[in-house]
């Protein structure tokens, strides 16, 4: 025999009947009822689970919205962990202080208090969020001006801190080398006052010299147009003597230079008496 046919085969080449399911080997209906169970609990299973991912979805896309719109409106250098909840407090706390008053007053208490506190805890934020607002429904100029009005206003409560330092460091000093602190305040105002009646006086020195060449100005033009007027008069002077005699030559050249009136043949000239 050749090795192709001492090779056994894969496959069976008998036939096999597929046996017939009796009712005693049905599936029970307690078999039919688990598996049915087990499918819809499957089916609930997964359809929770996709709904879980799209919460889950959503929740990360507004964090991610929320940090943009924080990163955008709380500026560098200002934290907004401890005022947020200072700012929430005072919203709070409104309506508590206003509780004996009308429904307005309750009703926009909150809002008041949080915008104050906002503006006192989270000045930049606030500044921020109200620039955004009056960017789009006002005039962004004026937000402008009133920030560089509050900055005045720090500068000049800065420089008021920085003034009262000072004059208890010197009050200090004075205390310990045994001199008022009065009458050193009273010699400086004194200096002061010398040198601002000194500059006053500069001032007022000014004034008159200013004044006294503005008068020699005046008193200068005026005699000069005096001058000019006498002179005008003494032309027209001059002119109304010199005009009778001119007039009187003036008609005996006329006289003279007339031609005599010739008269026709045989007529005489009057004969004088």
């Amino acid at each position: 025999m050749s090795p192709q046919e001492n090779k056994k085969p894969i496959y069976d080449q008998e036939v096999r009947e597929i046996p017939t399911v009796t009712a005693e080997q049905q599936p029970t209906r307690l078999y039919a009822l688990i598996r049915q169970l087990r499918e819809d609990t499957l089916r609930t299973a997964t359809l929770v689970k996709s709904h879980g991912q799209c919460l889950v979805n959503e929740w990360i896309g507004l964090e991610r919205q929320v940090i943009r719109v924080v990163r955008n409106t709380v500026p560098e250098g200002e934290k907004l962990a401890p005022g947020i909840i200072y700012v929430g407090v005072a919203a709070l706390a409104g309506p508590i202080f206003t509780h004996k008053r009308n429904f307005a007053v309750r009703w926009t208490s909150p809002l008041v208090f949080g915008a104050l506190a906002a503006g006192y805890f989270l000045p930049g934020t606030a500044q921020v969020v109200v620039r955004n607002v009056w960017g789009r429904y006002g005039d962004p100029q004026s937000i402008d001006r009133a920030v560089a009005k509050w900055n005045e206003i720090k500068r000049k409560k800065d420089e008021f801190k920085i003034q009262l330092a000072e004059n208890v460091q010197e009050l200090r000093l004075l205390l310990q080398e045994g001199r008022e602190f009065g009458k050193a305040k009273a010699g400086q105002k004194q200096s002061e006052a010398v040198q601002i009646a000194k500059h006053a006086i500069d001032e007022a020195k000014g004034a008159v010299k200013k004044l006294e060449d503005a008068m020699l100005e005046k008193a200068s033009a005026a005699k000069q147009t005096v001058d000019g007027a006498v002179s005008v008069v003494d032309a027209k002077k001059q002119e109304s003597a010199s005009s009778p005699a001119s007039s009187v030559a003036a008609e005996t050249v006329s006289v003279v230079d007339k031609p005599k009136k010739q008269l026709p043949i045989g007529f005489k000239e009057k004969a004088e008496n």
